[in-house]
């Protein structure tokens, strides 16, 4: 199932996350159908495909992986990035060479990223438990989380005090582990606050739990300003800037290493290279015809060269057009690999395409899905404009990396992410706020309302894949204004 979010106020978020195969292969295809309004003209006349293409950006990661906290300080755990790390710091105090630097910092990337996946996981939990009105187990949870969140903490700071008895204060180790504890200082501080809101319904059967929370929070706070952690500022916006930098930090040891082949640029290329050979060619015999069949300079010389050079031009086109829907797989906007930071072998392939298509040329259950059912005259309306987004993936198995699932078993899944850029979108709207008049349904006078002028963007999502038998669909609607995105509702398929 593909997630979709609101990313800005311009930007939408999508996120897939698929199983990395371990013996073979499989493939996906991801559909996006932009449906547009016509009057924001963003159709083939007024953009290029390329520059369209351009509005979707994506990154591919592993998933963070999923420890709890529980896992995580289970010192008997060999797998749990917190006892490796316990491990390597060992080694450190008898021997600072002992370890490669990289091999460290990963696991404190991973220690961070794994606290943090618990954390919203736990966050969840809680929330269904308050709905659900389960207070015992409720209690019981948030306890639980507020004594392993407090280890953590104290775990940290103690590899943190052994690392820093044997390390030069700019040591890039050292600041590693200090960047580390402050990570994971913000993110228990954050989350017990989280927890806290969620929770407060309960107020008067919880009170200790609740207020354990707060303290908690307060005594992290307490910590970085003790400490001169820059997210100790009393300034917000430093504050947060900080939480950005560590939250891009940590997320690093997961990003997949992008690679983009150069092979659609050359078939392009050779493509045109060729068109333009063919439409050359019939130029220079249309030519050679003229200087043989009539004196040179004549009218019907004259006429000959210039209806060939037309037809030249033409032909070009005509040809681009021909193999562009012949050799659509040759003819990808976009091919790309995902490579493992580890063994450098792929992890994922990639291809793209984007087209403009004709509402009419699109597939019956597409047009079912899209169908308005509250407008009975959208046949006499002018057509939307649709920008249709084709990403074909192809996820490669471990064994191409000589590696085992053992070798590597927090890293199992693979996480694309896909940003759709809107300012394209925006740019025709009408100024988003107008007064509307009325009569007052209490009075015998005008009542002035203020009125958003909002414009439907439709999404639909397929998610497909022939040898599985997959073939899902979602569809959303995105309702915009000239300041951006103001809601996205998700439509039922029936």
């Amino acid at each position: 199932m593909i997630d979709l979010r609101k990313h800005s106020s311009r930007h939408l978020e999508t996120k897939l996350i698929l199983p990395i195969p371990e013996t073979k292969r499989y493939e996906r295809e991801i559909h996006y159908y932009l449906f547009s309004p016509p009057q924001l003209y963003v159709n083939k006349n007024t953009y290029s495909e390329e520059r369209l293409l351009h509005k979707f950006q994506s990154h591919g990661r592993y998933s963070s992986p999923e420890i709890t906290l529980e896992e995580l300080l289970d010192a008997r755990n060999n797998l749990s990035p917190l006892t490796i790390l316990k491990r390597y710091t060992d080694d450190l105090v008898k021997d600072v060479t002992s370890v490669p630097e990289r091999n460290v910092i990963h696991e404190l990337q991973t220690v961070v990223n794994s606290a943090r996946h618990e954390n919203k996981a736990c966050l969840q939990d809680c929330k269904d438990m308050v709905k659900l009105g389960m207070v015992n187990d409720l209690e019981a949870t948030l306890d639980a989380w507020h004594t392993n969140a407090t280890m953590l903490c104290s775990t940290i700071r103690d590899l943190l005090e052994a690392i820093q008895a044997k390390f030069s204060p700019d040591n890039r180790l050292l600041l590693a582990f200090l960047w580390a504890d402050e990570a994971i200082s913000l993110l228990c501080e954050k989350h017990a606050i989280d927890l806290y809101m969620a929770s407060s319904t309960f107020q008067q059967q919880m009170q200790k739990t609740l207020t354990n929370l707060l303290s908690f929070s307060r005594e992290e706070m307490e910590y970085r300003s003790e400490h001169d952690y820059p997210s100790g500022s009393t300034n917000s916006e430093t504050v947060q800037y900080r939480k950005a930098i560590l939250k891009k930090w940590t997320q690093s040891s997961l990003y997949l290493v992008p690679e983009v082949s150069r092979w659609p640029k050359r078939v392009s290329e050779i493509l045109a290279g060729t068109a333009a050979g063919v439409a050359m060619a019939f130029a220079t015999l249309t030519t050679i015809f003229a200087e043989t069949t009539f004196i040179r300079n004549s009218f019907q010389w004259a006429f000959i060269v210039i209806i060939g050079y037309v037809f030249k031009d033409r032909i070009k086109e005509w040809l681009r057009l021909f193999f562009k829907a012949v050799l659509p797989r040759m003819m990808a906007d976009e091919i790309s690999s995902f490579l493992s930071p580890k063994t450098n072998k792929k992890i994922c392939s990639s291809r793209i395409r984007l087209t403009f298509e004709d509402v009419d040329d699109l597939s019956a259950y597409v047009k079912e899905i899209r169908k308005d059912k509250n407008n009975p005259f959208r046949d006499m309306l002018p057509k939307e404009d649709v920008i249709h987004y084709i990403r074909d993936l192809t996820m490669h198995p471990l064994t191409k990396h000589t590696l085992q699932r053992d070798s590597f078993p927090r890293e199992n899944n693979f996480t694309l992410v896909t940003r759709i850029r809107l300012d394209d979108f925006l740019k025709e709207m009408d100024d988003p706020n107008d007064v509307v008049f009325r009569m007052d349904p209490n009075a015998d006078e005008l009542d002035q309302l203020s009125s958003e002028r909002v414009y439907h963007l439709h999404l639909i999502i397929r998610e497909y894949s022939k040898k599985e038998d997959l073939d899902n669909y979602s569809h959303y609607t995105v309702v915009l204004n000239k300041s951006g995105i103001v809601r996205i509702e998700q439509m039922p398929l029936a």
